[in-house]
């Protein structure tokens, strides 16, 4: 088992981990739907109670026992020219803000990015007094 120090602002946090291969977390589903409790399960393997119950609900929510993230339809990068074209907006328009060159994007080029992604794009806008 790993164990984690970390402190933040005078206040110490362990974090305890380990690493659950994915066969096991179907072993538990197995010998649950056979009637063994998360309990015992927790019991037999050495996993904390609240961990075999978290991957037991998570195969019944889900019908895998491995967490995916949803995957987003829009790039977070942005290509050369969307760069190019936020560099010309800047160049029409030298005091536009982040929040009018994040709407250009998203009504022009079909890109949903925040202000502050734009902002550290490329150095024309990084570090410029452009207001969000």
């Amino acid at each position: 088992m790993f164990h984690v120090q970390q402190y933040c602002t005078g206040y110490s946090l362990k974090l305890n981990w380990r690493h659950t291969a994915d066969a096991a977390k179907q072993q538990w589903v197995v010998v649950s739907i056979h009637g063994m409790t998360s309990k015992a399960i927790a019991q037999v393997t050495g996993y904390s109670r609240r961990t075999v119950s978290r991957v037991l609900r998570l195969s019944q929510l889900t019908g895998s026992v491995v967490r995916t993230l949803l995957e987003s339809d829009r790039s977070r990068l942005l290509t050369a020219q969307d760069v190019a074209y936020l560099i010309s907006c800047v160049e029409h328009t030298p005091d536009i803000f982040l929040s009018e060159l994040q709407s250009a994007l998203r009504e022009v080029r079909d890109i949903e990015v925040s202000p502050g992604h734009v902002r550290s794009t490329s150095p024309v806008f990084n570090g410029t007094d452009m207001a969000s």
